[in-house]
């Protein structure tokens, strides 16, 4: 019985080179023209060592009448070279974009679809050096790469063949060093592929460094951080530096040994070509032709063997971007719509925690809840902080799973649900506001919205008290807020996040300190407008300030991701308990 055939490995140099070649696929009759191109091109270096001869032999035969023809030859030769250079470059550079834009948007669509933990593992610097530097990195191991091969190829191939034609003997040389070559390059491919991941995993670092100062200047500047932060700057930086200087050294010594051997073997080919008995085996337009050739190979030589370098960058590249690829996308196995949803939601047995689930001491965030929350009326969390409040939201949202009992909305378990379906009928408003580098009209009209008729934007805008600030900006609705709405004040983001839940007009309303950024002002103006939204609805509202929840029709308490009190806003108050020390502290201040 024959042996198991290994599987490959995935992660291998071959393997992923092989799968970025695969992106290559859609566009394969343009790089075939490429090639095409390159091939006259690489012809073309050999014609001219031909031209050489001819020219050569009919000085030597006094052949004058040749100079016409000769003159017209060399012409085509190079208009010819020229042209096969410029097709060539075009396709396989097209063919590179396309392979760029076809990798960043499946990279970017996969992102927008991975489960949350992946955000929780992943800094937005990581993922934004991936997105942009190594995919910009794979185009030199797909096409750049390829470019190089593919002409220097053809063109080693032609003049070897020519020389071959001229005097094989001689060419044979050229033959016997090729598995040197090949073995300096082969020592150096595994120096180069481990030098190039490490360059990629600290590209990830300087963006990660940037990112958060950019995001925390703030704090920077408050704090006196410049030198800290520039310190720590300077480390990832001078990493980075010093670890391409390695690359280039090692690229760079590669390179001269294969050139030395190459000039050993020119060397010696000159040396036995001028002995008399070769001389007189060959004319001087043969000679000189064969010499010129010579030549001519030795620099697609060198660029074949500098090109172990970029395909090693790049596929290492590629490797840290088909990790991220192959990470299994949001769970979603359910296969029925959630249609004229009620938004009834029951909580059975609940555990969650987060981490590693093969690891079995990690603590529970989550542990053992259950309550019910019938359709259009409103529930509280409260407790102090990491008691599992916003936890048993994005339980609701199918933002993690739990990991022991069950979430139920209208008496379906989510996981039976499409998650689609499910979140297409949850508004949520939670303290950390995203908003985007756009007007404040497409935030609130925002995703599936987008479309909504511009009556509807500004009713929701009004309802959110929106209209009160924006009627004073330059264009009113249509003003671009910034990356993040860095331009508006922390409660005119959230009033847009209101906004945003008003026009979706969703039964599931989750508020997870949906006032925590508003002043006393602002939030007198917009309870009465949350009294509204969630007018028939049922909603889930996280809140530090109890006095905002007081009219809920159920309060539940949670300390150490257990319900530890239960009931009114009043039924809490006589119990004496947790719920009344939290008032008390909260009235206080």
């Amino acid at each position: 019985m024959s042996p198991k055939a290994e599987p490959r490995d995935p992660h291998s140099g071959a393997a992923v080179y092989l799968r970025l070649l695969g992106y290559m696929r859609p566009d394969i009759m343009v790089l075939v023209a490429g090639f095409v191109g390159f091939l006259i091109y690489a012809a073309c270096d050999s014609a001219f060592a031909w031209w050489m001869k001819e020219l050569v032999d009919s000085i030597q035969d006094g052949i004058s009448d040749r100079r016409y023809e000769l003159s017209a030859l060399i012409i085509g030769i190079f208009l010819a070279r020229g042209v096969g250079g410029i097709v060539g470059g075009y396709c396989t550079e097209y063919v590179a974009r396309k392979v760029i834009n076809r990798l960043r948007g499946e990279m970017f669509d996969h992102i927008l679809r991975l489960p949350c933990t992946f955000y929780e593992q992943y800094s937005s610097g990581s993922v934004l050096a991936k997105l942009i530097f190594n995919v910009e990195n794979v185009a030199a191991a797909s096409t750049n790469a390829l470019r190089i091969i593919v002409r220097g190829g053809f063109t080693v191939i032609g003049l070897l063949a020519f020389m071959f034609y001229i005097n094989w003997k001689l060419s044979s040389l050229f033959i016997i060093i090729t598995p040197i070559m090949a073995l300096v390059i082969a020592m150096v491919t595994r120096r180069f592929r481990r030098l190039s991941q490490r360059i990629q995993q600290t590209m990830g670092n300087v963006s990660e460094r940037a990112g958060d100062v950019l995001k925390g200047y703030e704090v920077v500047k408050i704090f006196d951080g410049y030198g800290h932060e520039e310190a720590a700057f300077d480390k990832v930086i001078h990493n980075d530096r010093r670890l391409r200087l390695k690359l280039v050294l090692l690229n760079d010594a590669s390179t001269t040994l294969v050139q030395l051997l190459f000039a050993l073997a020119l060397s010696a080919l000159i040396l036995i070509a001028m002995q008399p008995e070769i001389l007189s085996s060959m004319s001087a337009g043969e000679f000189v032709s064969f010499v010129t050739a010579a030549g001519f190979i030795s620099r697609p030589i060198l660029q074949l063997t500098q090109v172990n370098a970029i395909i090693q960058q790049g596929v290492a590249a590629a490797d840290s971007i088909f990790t991220v690829l192959d990470l299994p996308r949001e769970k979603d196995l359910g296969t029925r719509m959630l249609e004229d949803c009620q938004g009834e939601i029951t909580f059975q047995d609940v555990r969650f925690r987060y981490g590693d689930a093969s690891k079995q001491d990690r603590q529970w965030i989550i542990d053992g809840v259950n309550f019910h929350i019938p359709a259009g009326s409103t529930c509280a969390l409260v407790g102090r902080s990491g008691s599992g409040k916003t936890t048993l939201a994005r339980l609701v949202a199918r933002f993690h799973e739990p990991e022991r009992g069950a979430v139920l909305v209208d008496g379906v378990p989510l996981p039976e649900l499409r998650i689609e379906s499910l979140r297409q009928n949850i508004a949520l408003v939670n303290q950390n506001i995203s908003l985007f580098n756009a007007s404040i009209a497409e935030n609130i009209a925002y995703g599936a919205m987008r479309d909504a008729p511009r009556e509807e934007i500004i009713a929701a805008a009004e309802h959110a008290q929106v209209m009160e600030f924006a009627r004073e900006l330059p264009q009113g609705l249509d003003t671009q807020i910034g990356e993040a709405g860095i331009t508006l004040s922390g409660g005119q983001r959230q009033r847009i996040a209101i906004a945003r839940a008003f026009l979706k007009n969703a039964p599931i309303l989750i508020l997870d300190e949906a006032t925590s950024a508003l002043d006393n002002h602002s939030e007198r103006l917009i309870q009465k407008a949350l009294e509204d939204l969630m007018a028939n609805r049922t909603s889930l509202i996280i809140a530090h300030r109890l006095s905002t929840v007081e009219g809920a029709d159920r309060i539940v308490v949670l300390d150490q991701g257990r319900i530890i009190e239960s009931g009114t806003h009043e039924e809490l108050l006589a119990l004496g308990g947790h719920y009344t020390a939290m008032y008390e502290q909260s009235d206080a201040e």
